[in-house]
Parts: structure tokens; sequence; C-alpha cells
């Protein structure tokens, strides 16, 4: 009876607070009452709120700068020029992966440096507008602006879908903007995704993937005779094996084709050293993550994905030429040697373009890349370095400084008429201190893997090697995406 009393009286009491607190509230001057907005826009991805400043959507987990790039304005051509003022590098934090190939390549000393794991411009007033460090830049996240120019990127015209000003034709990774391999990966992935949905929309149905016990690589999803592919994924770098996985994966019938070996673009990739701050998915394959590994490693791990997914890629398939079908509506892409029907197209080739390559045995051997970006990874090691330009001269400067390698320039040519005075002048001087060695009219004819041999003057020689740079030049990508139709812009970006 008791405790049936003090329940009473505590419940009473409870009730008559409650109703006081609500006729206040009721009652309460509207002045009084604060509602902060918050300013939201929809996820490219889920198409749900996600609260500005944010830099992942609570709904799906997208990391959105993803779209930072493509969300982008473009640069009005007919902006008023006048007075240029003096140049100044532009650094973007998102972009920049603090590699320092832009402090190491800048002609004027101390103008950039490194804090807190950024490239920041120390003193801008020494920026003379060389634009070394937006040549060797491998994110594209520098840029030589004027006075009070914005920065400025030349992409490819593509919308936060991924989808270029021709539509059915998708781009995703280096090309679109961005040069990470995380970033790479998963735009790849929802490139791919967007396809499905296009798919869909066009009555198209696919089913995804069966689960398999894992002993065994599960089967394509491949057309009957006669009828095309779902997408044709060209190149099979970062972007385009996960756009392969995702779509193998999601049960669309996809083909992947890469102009040279599998995972040729890692194989050929600048970069000796490799960090990731986080695990990456990777689609049928799991959580991938590489901390302060090589390339070579990562290169083990590429071809560990594609033989454990059973994931397809076609090689030595360089495209040539991409046009749309005016009566069926349908892509043909066409290879060397073969033709193929696509409804989608995705392009995953990278914006460093074909690069000229010598076409000798060992060539294909992961210590041989196209291009140089970090210096400082190579010490105490026999270098060649391959071609006559200033990309050439420049390496072989830099990996031969304070004596750290043993370093041997070889050049078709008698004279390097095609670099400019400067690098030739501080060529010649290293070749007289001993701090690298010359071979003039000279010719790459094999590459083992602990030695290159050489052909001067009808005589074969071979040097110790440990790593290959070929810096003949190349063909820029950008030709080919006008031939396809997709319009090339400068994007205005922020810091």
């Amino acid at each position: 009876m008791e405790t049936l009393l003090a329940f009473s009286i505590g419940f009473t009491v409870t009730i008559f607070f409650v109703w006081r607190y609500m006729k206040r509230m009721k009652h309460a001057p509207q002045d009084r009452v604060v509602v902060k907005s918050v300013v939201c826009r929809p996820c490219p991805r889920c198409s749900k709120d996600v609260p500005q400043g944010s830099e992942f959507c609570p709904g799906c987990g997208a990391a959105l700068a993803i779209w930072n790039i493509h969300r982008s304005s473009v640069k009005d051509a007919g902006a008023a020029s006048g007075d240029k003022g003096r140049p100044r590098p532009v650094i973007n934090a998102t972009l920049c992966i603090g590699c320092g190939s832009c402090v190491d390549a800048c002609p004027e000393t101390g103008t950039l440096a490194l804090k807190g794991g950024k490239a920041i411009l120390a003193f801008p007033e020494r920026c003379q507008g060389h634009a070394k460090c937006v040549d060797v830049c491998p994110t594209s996240g520098v840029q030589v602006a004027y006075g009070n120019a914005l920065q400025t990127l030349r992409v490819p015209m593509v919308h936060e879908n991924f989808e270029t000003n021709v539509p059915g034709v998708f781009i995703a990774g280096e090309l679109g903007g961005m040069g990470l391999i995380k970033t790479a990966i998963n735009e790849g992935r929802i490139a791919v995704e967007r396809i499905r949905a296009r798919l869909e929309q066009a009555g198209i149905q696919r089913t995804p993937m069966a689960c398999h016990d894992g002993h065994s690589a599960p089967p394509d999803n491949d057309p009957p005779n006669g009828e095309p592919f779902d997408v044709a994924i060209i190149g099979a770098g970062p972007a385009g094996l996960s756009a392969s996985l995702s779509a193998k994966e999601l049960g669309i019938r996809y083909i992947t084709l890469e102009q040279g070996e599998v995972a040729a673009t890692i194989r050929n990739y600048p970069r000796h050293k490799f960090l990731m701050a986080e695990p990456i998915d990777i689609p049928l394959y799991g959580s991938l993550y590489v901390s302060d590994s090589t390339k070579e490693a990562l290169l083990s791990i590429w071809e560990t994905i594609i033989a454990n997914t059973g994931v397809r890629i076609r090689t030595n398939q360089r495209v040539s030429a991409i046009r749309r079908d005016p009566d069926t509506q349908l892509f043909q892409v066409t290879t060397g040697d073969s033709s193929f029907e696509a409804r989608f197209v995705l392009l995953a080739i990278g914006k460093r373009g074909v690069p000229r390559k010598l076409n000798v045995p060992g060539e294909e051997m992961s210590k041989v890349s196209y291009r140089l970006i970090e210096a400082n990874d190579y010490e105490n090691h026999d270098l060649l370095v391959v071609g006559g330009g200033d990309s050439a001269i420049e390496a072989a400067l830099a990996l031969s400084k304070h004596c750290r390698n043993r370093v041997t320039l070889s050049y078709r040519s008698g004279s390097f008429d095609r670099a400019r005075e400067r690098n030739r002048d501080a060529l010649l001087q290293a070749e007289n201190d001993g701090l690298l060695y010359i071979m003039r009219k000279s010719n790459v004819v094999r590459i083992f893997q602990q030695s290159v041999i050489l052909s001067q003057n009808g005589e074969e020689i071979e040097l110790p090697n440990d790593f290959v740079f070929i810096l003949a030049g190349g063909e820029s990508p950008e030709d080919f995406l006008r031939k396809t139709g997709v319009e090339i812009v400068e994007k205005v970006i922020s810091q």
C-alpha cells in the first residue's frame, strides 16, 4: 500500500512539472527560439543531403573530394587578359601528396618548401615562372598563375556523374584531374555504378554475380553472339581495374582493353615508393592497404587481385578510334586488328598519354619507368636514362646529384640540340665533374634484370643496371580525346 501511494505521488508531481514546462513553451516569445539553418547539397552518389563542409557523405560514406574538380566551373575563355603581373605557383592542398618533386625541380632554390607533408610557397617573390613544378607534379596539384588569377586545371569536360560532353562516354581516374591511386579506384567503381543505373533506365537488367566458394574465379557474364557489350573499359590501371571488377561483380557485360601488358600502368608508374594512408576497398577482393611500399610490391598485389578474381583483361589492344553508330547508337571501339560494340565507354587511360617505347627485349620489366618523380628515392644504384630532351637531362642530373648513384645517359644523337641551353651547360658540367657518363650515338639493345646492353659505334656494351628511365617523349591523350569528341576545358579550382 505504501509503495502504491509513493508511486502515485511521484507520478502526479512529474505530470505537474511536464504540464508547466509545456505551457511555458507554448507561450514563449517567438524571438527566443533560435533555429540554425544548415546548408546542404545532394550527394552525387546517393542524392542524400550532405551538410556543407562535410568530407564524407553521411548516407553512403563516399569521399566528396572525388567530385571536387568535376564541380569546378569552366574558365571563361573571353576573360580580359591585361597585365599578367608576376608569376606565382598555386598549390592545391587537396591534390598535393607531399612528394617534394616540385621543391627539387624548381630552379629558384627556396621558392617552394615542404611543411606538414604538403608543398607550400615559401618565397613567392623568387618565382620566375619556369613552371618546372607544374611539369613534375604527379597529381597536377601545382599551377603557375599571374597576378590575381585563380588556379586552373586543363581537363576533359566531365560532369559529376563522370560522363563527358559526349553522351555515353565516361571518364574515371587520373585523366579526370586527380592523380591519386585511392581516388582512381573509387572513381572506377562509382562510374560503373552510374552506368548500371543508365542500363536500368533503358530497361536492361543485369543480375549481380552469385557468391562462389573462393577456390575458383566466377565466370564473366559475356554477351551472346551478335549482341554488344554493356561497357567497354579502356585502360587497366587503378581506375580501369576497379571498374572491371565492379562490372564483373554487378553482372554487367564488360570488355577491358589495355594497350600494354597486364598491370602496365603500375609497372610503368614513375614512383619508386607508394604510400596509402588508409585501406581501400577493392571490388571482389577486399581491403587493400599499402604502407610505404615499393612499386614491385604493389605490382605483385595487382597481379594477385587479377588472378584471384578472374577479371578478364585483353592486353596489347591499343584503341585507335571510338565512334557512335548513328543507326544503332552503339559505340564502335576499334583496335589495331579488332572492333567491338558497346553501349557505353569508360575511359581510364591516364593523363600521361602513350610514352614512346624502345620496343626492345626486357622493356616490360618493372624496373623500367617512363617518368621520374622522386630522385631522392634512388641511392647507390646503377641507373640508365634514355633520351636527349630536357626531361631526360634533368632526370640524369637529379639522379647523379652528390654522386648518389652511378648514372649513364644514352642518346641516339651526338648532340643535345633539343634541350634548353641551361640544361645542356649543366649536363656538360656534370660530365666534366664525373657525376655521370654520357653515351652519345648509342641505342638500347636489351634489358636484363641486373644489366643492360647498348650498341655504340657498332659495338655492344653491357653495363650493370638496377633501373631504366626511358624519357623519349610520347603522345598526349588530348588528341585522342578530341577525335572521340570529348571537349578539353580549363576548370577553375580552389586551393
